[in-house]
């Protein structure tokens, strides 16, 4: 196991082999074609359902909850290893005030590029709804769980918010005794780590699965029916992406658009297929202390901490979502209401869980404030899946591009 001195900003892990760029991409390519063409060729139902269920359904949970199994440790011992590099409580507090700076300046950029895209675009204008297209479509909504629901059961957020304050702790302590317990966590890094390795190399097939099944049954009709609303959301999200994220990493970080991209296309790869950014930090960590050359005392706490409290891409989701519904059923916001939204997903997006469905009880609860029917909903859960897949990505490419702004924080007279 390496040594880690606690007052040294230094010591980088060594992973024994990159993540794969190509097989990941040849597999989603793969999969997404094989789903579309169940659609063009006639294949008995039967066949395709004991594909799903009893292969490629198997294969993708399998790969996920390995991931899931990973999420505690390595949040926990990512966060406080960073912390612990950092030398003494001032920079400890330099490096999160930035880091808050830096997420909230994010998100309310995000929040204004999702309510100027649906505003200008207005994907709902004549679309005439009938709720009774999709019975039971609210209910389906509401079982995804109240705000306060989500707010009561956060472990995440607790063990975010644990991890925080022991890194903090140890970075203020003087004792030795605290080494033999930053060794520890060290370790503990280091051996998920590994585990990412040996996993990564299955990623190609289970993405290959994951598209598969996504195609395979939904095939491309909601996204006909759907395409004005799809496009607005994935212009938004392609301009917070090349436009907000790269332009921070390049100004901020001096790492150039080409370099930051190439450096994160296993990242997308994962973000995209898993639709969680909890899933996807081991590969973001690696990208980030590995081929980026980011410091481990900036990388891991900010990362770990933009799993829950720099979600750009849900924020313009929901903003554009809510939007969306309000235009469908032919009303028209006014200012206080659209205000209403941009505070909201805001202050939801320094909060909102980096998992799959996780803006959704916030996209429920904007809706019934505006007094917008929550049945439509159930014009969108149909792709929330994939919008879930699309919105995770720049998540992900936010957390590295922040991460990149900030990696001369915690040195000496910065």
């Amino acid at each position: 196991m390496a040594t880690l001195n606690p007052s040294s900003p230094q010591s980088p892990l060594r992973w024994s082999r990159p993540l794969p760029h190509w097989p990941l991409l040849a597999g989603l390519v793969i999969g997404t074609l094989a789903g579309a063409l169940v659609h063009v060729v006639p294949v008995d139902r039967a066949v395709l359902d004991f594909v799903l269920v009893n292969l490629a359904r198997p294969i993708e949970q399998l790969f996920l909850q390995v991931l899931f199994l990973l999420i505690l440790p390595m949040v926990f011992s990512a966060i406080v290893t960073g912390l612990a590099r950092l030398r003494g409580r001032a920079m400890v507090r330099d490096l999160l005030l930035r880091l808050f700076a830096a997420m909230v300046g994010m998100t309310v950029v995000s929040a204004v590029i999702g309510m100027a895209m649906a505003n200008l675009f207005r994907p709902g204008e004549g679309m005439a709804i009938d709720l009774h297209q999709n019975p039971g479509a609210g209910a389906r909504a509401a079982d995804e769980g109240s705000l306060l629901d989500m707010l009561l059961a956060r472990p995440m957020m607790a063990l975010v918010v644990m991890s925080v304050l022991v890194g903090f702790a140890i970075s203020r302590s003087r004792n030795r005794n605290i080494r033999h317990l930053v060794m520890t966590t060290e370790g503990l890094f280091e051996v998920g780590m590994s585990i990412v390795t040996l996993v990564a190399h299955f990623a190609p097939v289970a993405v290959l699965c994951v598209m598969f099944d996504m195609t395979a049954v939904f095939g491309w009709t909601l996204l006909v029916h759907l395409s004005g609303y799809f496009s607005v959301v994935v212009a938004a999200l392609c301009l917070h992406l090349l436009v907000v994220s790269v332009g921070l990493a390049w100004m901020g970080g001096d790492i150039s658009p080409a370099r930051f991209l190439r450096s994160l296309r296993s990242v997308m790869v994962i973000a995209f297929t898993t639709s969680s950014s909890f899933s996807t930090l081991p590969a973001a960590l690696h990208a980030a202390e590995q081929d980026l050359g980011l410091p481990a005392r900036v990388a891991r706490p900010t990362l770990g901490l933009g799993c829950v409290a720099n979600q750009g891409g849900t924020i313009i989701y929901t903003t554009v979502t809510v939007i969306f519904l309000a235009q469908c059923f032919g009303m028209e916001l006014s200012v206080w209401q659209q205000f209403m939204v941009f505070g909201l997903s805001i202050l939801a997006g320094l909060g909102t869980m980096g998992v799959p469905a996780g803006s959704l009880p916030l996209t429920t609860m904007l809706l019934a404030l505006l007094h917008v029917p929550n049945e439509g909903i159930g014009l969108i859960i149909g792709i929330d899946r994939l919008m879930d897949m699309c919105r995770t990505v720049p998540n992900v490419v936010g957390d590295l591009a922040v991460a990149a702004a900030l990696r001369h924080s915690g040195e000496e007279g910065a």
